[in-house]
């Protein structure tokens, strides 16, 4: 009798299998990220004009997030901190690192990848900033020092008047994971192809610091969650309604 049940579960598992593998096979979204395009000068919102000289960030890791996986946990961000700048791919993420050059940005979209996620309801994106490996895209000869930096900045500061000025270098060695939640969830019940937009704003970067009082501790950490803050996942639905 158990070995009848064995048989009559193989075949009906073998019949459903077709169906389960049309469903799950057609399903792709399409990565990409999307720098705003750099001006001559930064404008900060205290009055400040930052300009550039280098701006560059790195990424290691992409990561679609179920519904129910999505909480802002303290402890995920510690463990995401802890990953290595050459990340295994799976159907929900992808590990490939990629250097963007953003003084080299005209506001065009750069691709990273497709996910082929199982069915489900996902709300929202996982993004690891962190230094290259050595065969990263977009790491070159000019740029090597992103193999120990997950974001670089130099230039210099203007004040108001646009007379005084002062050099700006940051580097930030640190890993920065960033949760990024859809204004409205993805529900993936069949084949279908999406986009997902990470877009970066950089001439966000500098706002919120007062370059002729704080020092440059203070200034690097003002940076860091600023940087955090530029990236934002944009579906097309929701850039439709923009």
């Amino acid at each position: 009798m158990r070995s009848s049940l064995v048989v009559a579960a193989v075949l009906l598992c073998t019949a459903l299998l077709p169906n389960c593998m049309r469903v799950t096979e057609g399903i792709e979204l399409d990565v990409a990220y999307q720098p705003a395009a750099t001006p001559a000068a930064v404008r900060t919102d205290l009055g400040y004009r930052v300009r550039l000289e280098r701006a560059i960030i790195a990424f290691g890791r992409v990561e679609l997030v179920r519904c129910d996986n999505f909480v802002l946990d303290p402890w995920k961000l510690v463990t995401a901190a802890r990953a290595k700048a050459h990340e295994f791919s799976s159907p929900t993420s992808l590990g490939v690192p990629l250097v963007i050059d953003l003084m080299e940005s005209a506001g065009v979209p750069l691709f990273a990848g497709t996910l082929r996620p199982p069915p489900g309801r996902y709300c929202g994106i996982r993004v690891t900033g962190m230094p290259a490996d050595q065969d990263a895209e977009g790491l070159t000869d000019e740029n090597l020092d992103m193999t120990e930096n997950s974001v670089l900045i130099a230039g210099r500061v203007e004040d108001e008047s646009g007379q005084a000025t002062s050099a700006l270098v940051a580097k930030i060695s640190d890993v920065l994971p960033c949760e990024m939640r859809f204004d409205q969830p993805l529900v993936f019940e069949g084949p279908v192809l999406e986009s997902v937009s990470i877009q970066i704003d950089h001439t966000k970067w500098f706002d919120g610091i007062d370059f002729a009082l704080q020092e440059s501790t203070t200034v690097q950490q003002q940076i860091t969650e600023n940087v955090r803050s530029s990236l934002q996942a944009v579906l097309p639905i929701e850039e439709d309604g923009l």
